[in-house]
């Protein structure tokens, strides 16, 4: 693992293989470990990096509301103290909104782009309440809403096929800071519509929806893609399709790059 400062701040990368380059985002209660065995496939033709973002994993918290644009500022960082000009970005949830604001802050460094179990539009109003009452609940007992969180992110059947990995995946995200969650729900609710990124920007894009995601529901996605120049892809699963469905996800996405990039 690898550490570089952006504004005093701590951040925490890893950094393997050789080729063009594949910037990897986690989403919310995730860090950079969610994308190990992805890596596994990808490091042997790309240069891969995956990062923690602000308030996750190793990297230290920015400030107390942590913008979309925010992080995608810290990646472009990044990827300028590395001296890399385009990547190809794959985003998973809330790393799918932090993506499409770095295509649409720094669209001169996308090669193409990824979104894995996310969407390109911004919170309804119902979900801005729902983020509200979930930093209420965060700021009295924040174990118990990450254990309750992380328990709606899987498939049903997920919890028995996939106990281990899932238990593990909880353990990670228990370890992610008061002020981390709160900031990212106080990001993820303010963020814009980023919907015309999928209709008007001239890179390859790529969006995996999962058939029974409750975070990001299928029909959502179906609506965004239509009329767009978006390759759509439906799996079978819940939200964290990188444990539930790996080897299918890893499958669409070399694909998807030997064409693309």
């Amino acid at each position: 693992m690898n550490t570089f400062n952006y504004k005093n701040t701590a951040i925490n990368y890893s950094d393997s293989g050789k080729g063009n380059t594949i910037l990897l985002v986690h989403g919310f209660l995730e860090d950079s470990s969610m994308w190990v065995d992805l890596t596994s496939h990808l490091d042997k033709r790309y240069r891969v990096i995956s990062v923690d973002l602000l308030g996750h994993g190793r990297s230290d918290c920015y400030g107390y509301v942590h913008t979309m644009e925010d992080q995608a500022d810290m990646l472009f960082a990044l990827i300028s103290e590395l001296r890399l000009r385009k990547v190809s970005l794959i985003g998973h949830s809330m790393g799918g909104y932090i993506a499409l604001a770095f295509a649409e802050l720094y669209p001169d460094n996308v090669r193409s782009l990824i979104l894995l179990n996310s969407s390109a539009q911004p919170d309804s109003d119902e979900r801005k309440i729902n983020r509200d009452r979930a930093i209420d609940v965060v700021k009295k007992n924040s174990n118990a809403f990450i254990r309750m969180a992380t328990q709606n992110l899987f498939d049903k059947d997920a919890h028995n096929l996939f106990p281990d990995k899932i238990e593990a995946f909880t353990q990670q995200a228990l370890k992610t800071p008061l002020q981390g969650i709160i900031a990212s729900l106080e990001g993820m609710k303010i963020r814009i519509d980023r919907e015309a990124l999928l209709h008007f920007s001239p890179y390859p894009k790529l969006i995996i929806a999962s058939e029974n995601d409750t975070i990001i529901p299928l029909n959502d996605i179906k609506n965004q893609v239509a009329g767009a120049e978006v390759s759509f892809e439906i799996i079978p699963g819940g939200h964290v399709s990188t444990i539930e469905q790996e080897p299918k996800i890893a499958s669409i996405i070399t694909s998807f790059l030997k064409k693309n990039s």
